[in-house]
């Protein structure tokens, strides 16, 4: 079996097999309340201009900086981490697949089926708004959801590569992703712009994203910025590119662990 052949259908039997976790059929289940939500929520705000700016802050602040971090995060180390624990890895390993396809595939599985479940979540949470005409005197604006599924696959992908990243090198993969969303999301990533240590974060280049997309005025750049008093469009850089670079490094080192270590069974977490 060729490695691309080899590595969709890892993935392929990972979206299988992390579909049977509970925790996702949860959240994928509330997700269904969301519309009937957000319209109660779009009622209790009363202003005619609040469509647009409260879709954009709460949908970053509930979708891209707390389920889809957790959410993500545990699927990968649940993917990856789940065969070490109960040593499934040496059945794994001796079949004719190289480990990188296995990891992979699994990657690209967090990262698939995070984005899908999400992005249909982002949806759900724009038609309440959507459904009260009076929050958008110019009309409707559908292109935020587009914007924000775009914001959600890219936080999705890196957060899949950290986490694979953690699974592949760490015994106890979900402690040391906690402590990344804590420390470095919430805490680095809220820095103020000139504090370039927040280029390590995930946080930081998806938020200059949604900045640099939604063209946001000045109340809505300090809701999704909120340590940043003045920001200025030239602090956006290019979100894109540092992203990448993140999630390339950390695949390829998730990648270098992963194919030269030799396992042993760890406890389960």
């Amino acid at each position: 079996m060729g490695f691309p052949r080899a590595t969709g259908e890892v993935a392929r039997q990972t979206v299988l097999l992390l579909m049977q976790n509970r925790l996702l059929w949860v959240v994928g289940t509330a997700q269904l309340a969301l519309p009937a939500l957000s319209y109660l929520l779009g009622g209790a705000i009363g202003d005619r201009h609040a469509g647009r700016h409260d879709y954009a802050v709460t949908t970053w602040t509930l979708f891209v900086f707390v389920l889809v971090p957790w959410t993500t995060l545990y699927c990968g180390v649940q993917a990856v981490h789940a065969d070490i624990e109960d040593r499934t890895f040496q059945y794994l390993f001796l079949r004719p697949v190289s480990r990188a396809a296995l990891l992979l595939g699994k990657l690209i599985a967090v990262a698939a089926l995070s984005t899908v479940l999400f992005c249909f979540g982002a949806v759900a949470w724009f038609l309440g708004f959507a459904a009260r005409s009076t929050l958008w005197p110019e009309g409707v604006e559908f292109e935020l959801v587009a914007i924000y599924a775009q914001a959600i696959a890219m936080a999705a992908t890196a957060y899949a590569a950290i986490a694979v990243l953690f699974a592949a090198r760490l015994r106890r993969p979900l402690v040391w992703g906690a402590c990344f969303i804590v420390g470095l999301q919430v805490f680095v990533g809220n820095l103020p712009a000139k504090a370039r240590i927040r280029y390590l974060t995930i946080t930081d280049p998806v938020r200059r994203f949604l900045l640099d997309r939604l063209n946001p005025d000045r109340q809505l750049a300090q809701d999704l910025w909120h340590w940043e008093h003045e920001f200025k469009p030239d602090l956006i850089g290019q979100p894109v590119l540092n992203l990448a670079i993140l999630t390339a490094v950390a695949t390829a080192l998730a990648l270098w662990f992963y194919t030269r270590s030799e396992y042993d069974s760890r406890e389960r977490e």
